[in-house]
């Protein structure tokens, strides 16, 4: 059973009389454990896609399962339920709270929660580390570079143990060095059993995953497996 599933998804927006058709008839499944790059052109869809398939919005029509359950007819409380206890998302803007610590920013998911507060430090120190920030853990994230801020990012993201996570575009405001840092994290939860579903436009960061879907126009283009670059101290491997 695919972890998601979208069957003839479409989605059109509608302001006034205009209407935007975002989705055509998309259908892909997701098994747990992958890592898929969905790349396209600038109104393509793939953010449109990434919003239905993390429940931060819902199709016009077609369906969308998530181990292969139907929720289209869920209320919003029952889907934010499903959101924090199973998807991490990590954007291009980073969305810390800049007075806030490192470690207060990372144990905001924690507060949906229903893990003892008792656990909520020990377990937020825990997703720090995983991002190789542990000396960072008390510095405000105004006074992180922005490579560190979406490391932050990552680890509130992670902090729950999600079965997902979804990365919009998550290098788009980093240099190369730090873009390349990110990708080499999301491979190592990757490896670590998190499913990564990476919204993209670059080549480079897409590379990393071990399958590609191309959107074009509201519709699946292509969609291959790819050879997966992994980064070693001696280079790129394949």
């Amino acid at each position: 059973m695919p972890l998601l599933e979208a069957i003839n998804l479409s989605k059109t927006y509608t302001e006034g009389e205009v209407r935007t058709q975002a989705l055509r008839g998309v259908t892909l499944s997701i098994d747990e454990g992958e890592f898929v790059a969905v790349m396209g052109p600038s109104g393509s869809g793939k953010s449109t896609l990434l919003h239905i398939l993390g429940f931060l919005d819902r199709e016009t029509e077609g369906e969308y399962r998530f181990r292969g359950e139907q929720f289209s007819s869920f209320p919003d409380a029952k889907l934010a339920d499903i959101r924090n206890r199973e998807l991490g998302f990590v954007f291009q803007s980073f969305n810390l709270l800049p007075h806030a610590s490192v470690l207060e920013n990372v144990m905001l998911p924690l507060y949906y929660s229903k893990m003892p507060e008792g656990e909520w430090e020990t377990r937020a120190r825990a997703a720090i580390e995983k991002v190789l920030l542990p000396h960072r853990a008390d510095y405000p994230a105004l006074k992180l570079s922005g490579g560190e801020k979406q490391r932050v990012a990552i680890a509130r993201a992670i902090v729950l143990e999600p079965s997902v996570v979804f990365a919009d575009e998550p290098t788009g405001n980093l240099d190369s060095h730090s873009g390349q840092t990110i990708m080499e994290i999301l491979e190592t939860l990757n490896d670590a059993g998190h499913t990564i579903v990476l919204i993209t436009h670059e080549t480079y960061t897409a590379e990393h995953a071990g399958r590609i879907i191309r959107l074009k126009d509201g519709l699946v283009e292509s969609d291959a497996l790819v050879s997966v670059r992994r980064k070693t101290k001696e280079g790129f491997v394949k």
